[in-house]
């Protein structure tokens, strides 16, 4: 059903996938106050002369989150116009939009008050959680309305557990580079070091949690294949493949990755791991809906 607008969504969710990107480049690179601490201008001007590197990507990080967050708005305008039946559908163009704008405001805010690590942190998560609303409501876009099987109490309940771990694991990632401890540790996936600072225990709890996160990852899997649900399993197939390439990018930095393209292939595959795990999440509450719905349909009839 609405074709062009499903178009248009995808676009819109590459979009963020770009922004994302972009906003790791900032991290990796330090270009953060590339721009001073002007916001939306950059050294007070709209378009800045004689620009230094690190204010050019600052700079266009910020154009392009400029234009994403536009589409987003007329994405979610669309949908509310185009979109009048599907409630869900809508839901998530909103929670795009407010993700989006929540984003908008810590980024803003890390350049004008310079937060804390702790608060520049949250920055990656909020933007992946509105790259996972544009993904659903692409895909709701796209697919069609048919009957799927009904997921259980007990693999839906995990699907929810393992998405709100990811955003814990993926915001102890984010810590980590804002903190500069991205290098704390000697050695992986222990820290061989006779001393241990703050960065490195940083550093070693957020591995500890990313191995847990692989072993959360194969315990859903199991209980996708051992419920038979296809649509399930195969979906949490692909996250295990996106998790163990995660860590493989994860132990490329520490043991020698120091070029820029690996923290940001490192950032690309938790976004895809998480989206497809936010989409199965939502297909597992959604199939019980529809279930209770049928139930209730059958009582009255």
């Amino acid at each position: 059903m609405h074709k062009k607008l499903a178009f248009f969504s995808g676009f819109v969710t590459l979009g963020m996938m770009l922004v994302l990107i972009m906003g790791g480049t900032v991290t990796k690179t330090d270009s953060g106050d590339g721009c001073g601490t002007d916001w939306p201008l950059c050294h007070g001007k709209l378009i800045p002369t004689n620009p230094s590197v690190e204010t050019m990507i600052e700079y266009s990080h910020r154009v392009v989150s400029g234009i994403e967050g536009l589409l987003i708005i007329a994405l979610t305008i669309w949908t509310f116009i185009a979109v009048k039946h599907r409630i869900d559908v809508k839901i998530f163009a909103f929670l795009a939009f407010i993700f989006m704008l929540i984003q908008s405001i810590i980024g803003a805010g890390a350049v004008i008050w310079q937060q804390s690590d702790a608060i520049l942190a949250l920055h990656f998560g909020i933007s992946l959680v509105s790259f996972a609303s544009l993904l659903i409501l692409t895909i709701l876009l796209f697919e069609d309305e048919r009957e799927h099987k009904v997921v259980t109490k007990q693999l839906r309940s995990h699907l929810y557990g393992l998405s709100i771990y990811t955003m814990i694991v993926v915001y102890t990632g984010a810590y980590v580079r804002h903190l500069g401890a991205t290098y704390a540790c000697v050695g992986w996936p222990i820290c061989d070091q006779s001393v241990w600072t703050f960065e490195s225990y940083v550093q070693m709890g957020h591995r500890v949690m990313a191995g847990l996160l692989v072993f959360y990852t194969l315990y859903v899997l199991y209980l996708a294949r051992k419920e038979t649900n296809q649509l399930i399993e195969r979906g949490m197939m692909a996250s295990l493949f996106f998790i163990l390439l995660q860590v493989g990018t994860g132990a490329w930095i520490v043991l020698g990755g120091h070029a820029t393209y690996v923290p940001l292939l490192h950032a690309f595959l938790i976004t895809c791991y998480f989206g497809i795990l936010s989409y199965l999440s939502y297909h597992a509450y959604r199939s019980t809906v529809r279930q209770d719905r049928a139930h209730l349909k059958d009582m009255n009839g």
